[in-house]
């Protein structure tokens, strides 16, 4: 735990009134939650800020860990404990139920609870650009890659700049989310107007991304300051075909949805999408990804590729050559 007191961190604010509300959800997260804290509470600020943390009944030692750092820093550390697991009832929108309807701030920042931050200074260099830049709607940076099966840092950086709406749409999402700070009222907005609740979509943030840069400019600080932490079969990293499936075609419904609402026309087909998705399960595990093409029932030219390709060893090595140097999967 770390060791600093209430004082030091109150020493310079000047209102009570936090300018950043800090958004964390977590759940089962006991060997990370402490580490995501400290990197909360050592931010050094000229303005107050807010950390409000949604558990989601777990079944581990997170909650008494929360409540320790609460207890410590009771103006700071706002928790919600939930006594039945949300998720598992079908309660997708964490931090759009519980914790954005109670933020305080006029900036959001966003990390969940087996991330972790690093630099000092994180905080204050985003809300400064965004004090001094009323054009520009969120501010986020690179962040490191944790592989937590391996206990090891990978050599990627995830974050690269995004140049307008339709380069996020067109070249996905390149935007770590715990590294992100934006203003709360184009959240209110983006809620508002595009109702994500209702869309089912599997991941919250591109959606938001989107929308920020379609209606604002979003700035790119080439800094690390996060540490997003790797673990097996999440959602977008995962092993399993049906997985890797439904999250591409979550992924293209986001698309399709914002191509066909703001450029009027449709995105590209759900087939390439698919594709992709069995391609990158087919980095473990290729003749599994084969067996799904040739059920597919497709015949086109380019699944008729990828069944060769995942035929072959050597083929599938060297194409996996090719998809590193040119980024041809992406799926963070």
């Amino acid at each position: 735990m770390i060791e600093i007191t209430q004082e030091q961190i109150m020493q310079n604010w000047n209102s009570e009134i936090p300018l950043v509300s800090i958004s964390c959800i977590t759940y089962n997260h006991e060997p990370y939650i402490a580490q995501t804290l400290d990197g909360f509470l050592m931010q050094k600020t000229d303005f107050p800020f807010e950390v409000l943390i949604h558990d989601d009944a777990s079944t581990d030692r997170t909650a008494d860990i929360i409540r320790e750092y609460e207890q410590k820093f009771p103006k700071i550390i706002k928790p919600i404990y939930q006594k039945e697991n949300q998720y598992s009832q079908g309660k997708r929108e964490i931090s759009e139920t519980w914790n954005f309807p109670r933020a305080k701030g006029k900036y959001i920042a966003l990390c969940e609870g087996d991330d972790y931050w690093i630099d000092e200074n994180k905080l204050q260099m985003q809300v400064d650009f965004l004090e001094n830049n009323l054009e520009y709607g969120m501010c986020y940076t690179k962040a490191k890659q944790f592989i937590q099966k391996k206990r090891k840092f990978s050599r990627r950086r995830f974050g690269t700049d995004v140049r307008d709406f339709e380069d996020l749409l067109f070249n996905g999402n390149r935007v770590p989310t715990l590294t992100t700070v934006f203003r709360k009222d184009l959240l209110n907005s983006y809620l508002k107007e595009i109702y994500p609740q209702d869309k089912g979509w599997l991941m919250g943030d591109y959606p938001m991304w989107l929308y920020f840069a379609y209606e604002s400019k979003v700035k790119f600080l080439d800094k690390v300051t996060s540490v997003y932490r790797v673990l097996e079969n999440s959602a977008s990293h995962s092993d399993n075909v049906e997985k890797s499936v439904a999250f591409a075609k979550s992924t293209w419904d986001i698309q399709n949805f914002f191509s066909k609402k703001y450029l009027k026309k449709e995105f590209e087909s759900f087939n390439e999408c698919y594709l992709r998705a069995l391609f990158y399960v087919s980095r473990k595990n290729r003749k599994l990804a084969k067996k799904e093409f040739l059920q597919s029932g497709k015949s086109d030219l380019k699944t008729r590729i990828y069944i060769a390709i995942c035929s072959s060893e050597i083929l599938f090595a060297l194409f996996g050559i090719y998809r590193k140097v040119r980024g041809f999967v992406r799926f963070e």
